[in-house]
């Protein structure tokens, strides 16, 4: 009874023992064969038999990830030579394997329905608090004299109802212009870069200018604080980054960190704000990912051949040993004896030892095989690093003194801990064309012996190296060789020499050894860099010089009647509201010296057909002299034979043209002519349009409106 129980203990205690079951080492094979479905079914069996062990269900998470990385990359790669129907099952499995991957279910719905449209970008441009209303229609403006700028400005805003503001500091310029087919905030803002102004949206039908420098920037420009919130970057290393390309001539903008947040507070004109964001847009995306399957093997195979006569013979022994050992010395200790009666001629006194001999016909065969199957997830442009092996301690000794100023004679050991093993750095870097760049640094040290004072003797084979690979391409590093071959002869001297016959009093020991590591990386791009068409273009940003030009302090330019469609810019208006029939002067006023000769210009605004017109300009003749009336380019517009009438007096001037014929008269916008002045006296004097007759084509009366210029003589 006692005996059956001790062999059921056995039994038990060796079934303990057992590490892994059938379906596990089974698993394994089938997944060092890479195939990973029979992988996942051995691993779930031995998971099912076993739920308690851990490394069954660690394998079969394992397996059923790189099953799924498997399909996927077989997917793409039928997606990519045009074999819909194949990819989509290899999807199917790639998904059934690891549901939980959101990339699959999206790549399967762009291969089946096609690329979906992107949503578009949201808007980044930073807006004032106010913005300036203008009419949409062109100006029609042309200066071909030199005028003063204030003037202009002053033209401007009768043409588009607004006013303008000057500053104390304003240095008014002589200026010839053409501002003809110009927004009016294109006019403003190139008047305002000529004369090295900027300007400030005060509300809708208000506009400052001042002049552009340090301290009337500081004064009048309006700033936006603004702050962006980063996922993907650290906030603190773009600090310098954004001032450094966002700085200016006269300030660099304020930017704040704040850590915990990982967000960016900028401070500065609206522009440089609104560049700021659509630089962070671009650069705060998500880096790509990159799993890199690595495959490990190390061959070793040692042979060793022993051949001849072993004397069994240790180092300091010799072949034969005689000794002096006396029969009758009377001496009781040992080692010792008298030598009163000693023969030396006996040969009972002495005694000869000869070795025993073995001859060894052995050789021997071994090989080692070591695979690791290692798979790195790592982001573009950070370092993967693998270590498998040991810390070895390599003592250091240094000697220092006893006592102080005495000699160097104490010894101090110190330890250092060496990695022994397998030590493999990587770091990739992913590319558009969906290839990876690794920077491979394998290390392979191991345990070559020992040296003085039992120290270890390290080997080492190392291998640096870049390669560039495709998506799912292998690339296969092997050559890290070492072949060790020594071969030892011993036996008896003189006669271990001996051709043929030395054989017989020697033996003869052979040891090769070689290992080699074969190491296979692929990398699979898990999610590659987003880049968009829009992060292409170039960002345009303009010069601190021409800052007024189209920020304005913030305020932006809306329009209250954009041009209808199929409307040439600086072309004549359509009918866009009654009561706009009118004839007027420009510039409405002007500033000039005495003595300096000016133009106004007798403009027509009509949406109805003229076809005779006649009108009268009357000013002070004490102040202003006109000395020509120059046909402007409105004539032009109805044909080549439609004469123009002038007639000068004193202190007036009449205008006029006459369509004969059939066809249609003068319709929409344009200048009939163009006044040239020169001032006679000073002061100010007044111009206006009297006596104003207008027939249509169909001759019918059409009523036009009338203004005036005002002209200070300094």
């Amino acid at each position: 009874m006692k005996k059956t129980a001790f062999i059921l203990s056995l039994i038990a205690f060796s079934a303990t023992c057992v590490t892994f079951n059938r379906d596990y080492k089974l698993g394994v094979d089938a997944e060092m064969s890479k195939n990973y479905e029979q992988a996942v079914s051995y691993y779930q069996k031995a998971a099912l038999k076993d739920p308690n062990e851990p490394v069954y269900r660690l394998a079969f998470a394992r397996a059923r990830a790189s099953a799924s990385l498997y399909y996927l990359q077989n997917a793409r790669v039928l997606a990519g030579q045009g074999r819909k129907e194949e990819a989509l099952a290899a999807y199917r499995k790639a998904a059934f394997f690891d549901p939980a991957n959101r990339m699959i279910p999206k790549e399967m719905k762009s291969l089946e329905e096609g690329p979906a449209e992107k949503a578009a970008a949201p808007e980044l441009s930073v807006k004032g608090p106010v913005s300036l209303r203008a009419g949409g229609e062109k100006l029609n403006l042309a200066f071909r004299t030199e005028v003063s700028v204030k003037s202009i400005f002053q033209a401007i805003g009768r043409m588009a109802g607004i006013s303008f503001v000057f500053d104390e500091q304003f240095r008014d310029t002589f200026l010839a212009v053409d501002l003809a087919g110009k927004e009016v905030e294109q006019a403003v803002g190139y008047l305002c870069a000529v004369t090295r102004n900027f300007y400030r949206v005060i509300d809708e039908r208000s506009v400052l200018i001042a002049p552009d420098n340090v301290q009337k920037r500081q004064q009048y420009e309006l700033n936006a604080i603004k702050t962006f919130y980063l996922s993907n970057i650290d906030a603190q290393d773009l600090q310098q980054q954004l001032i450094a390309l966002m700085r200016s001539v006269y300030k660099a903008p304020n930017i704040q960190v704040d850590k915990t947040l990982n967000s960016l507070t900028v401070r500065d004109s609206p522009q440089v704000v609104e560049m700021v964001a659509r630089l962070l847009r671009r650069w705060d995306k998500p880096r790509g990912e990159v799993l890199i399957e690595v495959e490990i093997m190390e061959v070793t195979r040692q042979r060793l051949q022993q051949l001849g006569l072993d004397f069994g013979l240790n180092v300091g022994d010799s072949l034969l040993k005689f000794r002096l050992n006396p029969v009758d010395s009377g001496s009781t200790d040992p080692g010792w004896f008298r030598i009163q009666g000693l023969d030396l001629t006996d040969m009972a006194n002495y005694e000869l030892s000869v070795p025993n001999a073995l001859l060894q016909f052995l050789g021997s065969d071994s090989d080692t095989r070591i695979i690791a199957q290692p798979r790195f997830r790592g982001i573009g442009g950070e370092e993967i690093r693998y270590l498998v092996g040991q810390k070895v301690p390599i003592p250091q000794s240094t000697f220092t003194p006893i006592a102080a100023g005495g000699l160097n004679t104490q010894p101090i050991v110190n330890y250092t801990q060496q990695d022994v093993g397998i030590e493999i750095n990587l770091k990739p870097r992913i590319h558009m064309e969906k290839e990876v760049t690794l920077e491979v640094d394998i290390k392979i040290s191991s345990i070559a012996g020992t040296g003085i004072a039992d120290i270890p003797i390290i080997a080492t084979r190392e291998v640096k190296n870049t390669i560039r690979l495709k998506d799912g391409e292998t690339n296969l590093l092997a050559g890290l060789l070492r072949d060790e071959e020594r071969q030892s002869l011993t036996g008896i001297p003189g006669l271990k020499d001996i051709p043929l016959l030395g054989r017989l009093f020697s033996s003869t020991e052979m040891v090769v050894e070689k290992t080699d590591v074969i190491l296979t990386m692929t990398p699979h791009i898990i999610r590659p860099m987003e880049i968009s068409e829009e992060d292409l273009k170039p960002l345009w940003l303009e010069p601190d010089s021409l800052a007024g030009v189209s920020a304005a302090g913030g305020a932006r330019l809306e329009e209250a009647y954009p041009l209808n469609k199929g409307e040439e810019p600086g072309a004549p208006p359509a009918e866009r509201e009654p009561g706009q029939n009118s004839v007027y002067l420009s510039p409405a006023g002007l500033e000039v010296p005495a003595g300096r000769e000016f133009n106004l210009n007798v403009e027509i605004s009509s949406v109805t057909e003229i076809a005779n017109l006649s009108l009268v300009i009357n000013f002070n003749s004490a102040l202003l002299q006109l000395k020509d009336a120059r046909e402007g380019g409105l004539l032009k517009q109805m044909g080549d034979n439609v004469p123009f009438l002038k007639s000068i007096t004193g202190s007036s001037c009449t205008l006029g043209f006459s369509k004969s014929g059939t066809g249609g008269g003068f319709k929409g916008r344009g200048t009939l002519a163009v006044l040239a002045f020169s001032p006679v006296g000073r002061g100010e004097a007044t111009v206006t349009v009297d006596s104003i007759s207008a027939l249509s084509s169909d001759s019918r009366s059409v009523k036009l409106g009338t203004g005036q210029a005002r002209i200070l003589i300094r």
